[in-house]
């Protein structure tokens, strides 16, 4: 069995990491840290596994661990590995921002680096709102098929802004609203231009949506393309990649959320695509895609212990 370490195991990344990792057919929780809930039992922390993951959760790392994740803020996975030098000696799995442009770690993306993830030992996993949009590009990049500018817009559940309160998260702010924020300026723009290495300009407008988990984004481009061999081209790209699937009907979030699945849809009118792309911003964007890149990583099934079914019925 493969020991891992969770280090910011009570946020919610950190708890979606922890629900996969303990139901994982080959690995064994070494430790999972929380400052703010250190000596309490996991089960207290989420109730829905007590009795299957109660580990006492501590405030520091130890240094048993094969594989450690970083489920930290952004701007803390670095302090991190600094202050616990010893987590360098394991896979590191970071999935905050502070290591996507760190050319010592591996961006992870496995529909784009599967092969440099089966050796590497860092490993920066992508933004969740850069997970959709990536998956949603990367077919038309890799085929010379992607115009000089595309324009993108998406929306997000309030559990994509993570468990520190704010105004935004009031369920009386949010409930039967919705506001698009980063107009223009959302940092994982600039993070999928980077992963996609085209020069294209990506104009993102990103919203928060009155739900709780899950991504919808639509990307436009113009292309050449007729819908058939648009869709085409996305089902050769993809057949290889197991957790994401192209659709014949347009999605919605309940076909994706509960799940560590992407599911895009491409149409072509006038000589414009619209590809949209649905996936759980917890699972897919963020605590299942870490585990997929774990997998690869180490040799396992890369669909090992992730969940495939839907829980929205």
């Amino acid at each position: 069995m493969i020991r891992v370490g969770v280090v910011g195991a009570s946020g919610f990344v950190g708890t979606e990491l922890m629900r996969i990792l303990a139901l994982h057919p080959h690995v064994q929780i070494a430790y999972a840290t929380s400052r703010s809930h250190a000596g309490t039992r996991f089960g207290r922390i989420a109730p829905d596994l007590l009795g299957v993951c109660d580990i006492e959760l501590t405030a520091a790392p130890s240094d048993d661990a094969d594989v450690v994740f970083l489920a930290v803020p952004h701007g803390a996975a670095r302090s991190v590995l600094e202050q616990y030098p010893h987590l360098r000696s394991s896979i590191v799995v970071d999935l905050s921002s502070d290591h996507r442009a760190d050319p010592s770690f591996v961006y992870g993306s496995p529909e784009l680096h599967r092969e440099r993830l089966r050796t590497a030992r860092r490993i920066a996993n992508p933004g969740c709102f850069a997970t959709a949009l990536l998956l949603s590009l990367l077919p038309l990049a890799r085929n010379e098929n992607l115009p000089p500018i595309v324009h993108a817009s998406g929306i997000t559940g309030s559990t994509g802004a993570g468990a520190e309160p704010s105004p935004t998260l009031h369920f009386s702010w949010r409930f039967a609203n919705a506001q698009p924020y980063s107009v223009l300026r959302h940092r994982h723009a600039a993070e999928v231009t980077a992963a996609l290495g085209t020069g294209a300009q990506l104009r993102f407008v990103p919203y928060r949506g009155a739900f709780t988990r899950g991504i919808a984004t639509t990307c436009i481009v113009e292309t050449s393309l007729d819908e058939h061999d648009l869709e085409q081209l996305f089902r050769d790209y993809y057949a290889p990649h197991p957790l994401v699937t192209i659709s014949d009907d347009v999605p919605d979030l309940k076909w994706v959320v509960g799940t560590a699945r992407a599911i895009l849809h491409t149409t072509v009118a006038d000589g414009v695509a619209a590809i949209v792309c649905v996936l759980d911003n917890m699972l897919k964007g963020a605590a299942a895609q870490a585990v997929q890149n774990m997998n690869l990583a180490l040799g396992f099934d890369e669909c090992a212990g992730l969940p495939l079914r839907g829980i929205g019925w």
